[in-house]
């Protein structure tokens, strides 16, 4: 087992950050995939043997990137009108 599997909190986020890659729908589960993220880090430091340090970190930068593709999306949703009335 490597030691990103031995966080719990690094396990939730994984599962949270697999489900904010649903197109628009994504974006609630955001939020949970930052939250846990961080816990996750806090819990390597309390922790340290059962580690996710890197695995934790590197989720809260996909998780970031994730959602600025949601947001694009969002506004790319929001804009489409406007763009079909301007043709």
């Amino acid at each position: 087992m490597s030691p990103a599997d031995r966080n719990g909190a690094f396990v939730i986020a994984r599962a949270f950050m697999i489900y904010a890659l649903v197109p628009y729908l994504g974006i609630l589960f955001c939020p949970g995939a930052l939250i846990m993220s961080v816990v996750g880090v806090a819990q390597s430091f309390r922790a340290p043997r059962q580690g996710g340090w890197l695995a934790s970190s590197l989720g809260i930068v996909a998780t970031l990137l994730i959602l600025t593709g949601q947001i694009l999306l969002w506004w790319i949703l929001y804009k489409v009108p406007g763009w079909a009335q301007a043709l």
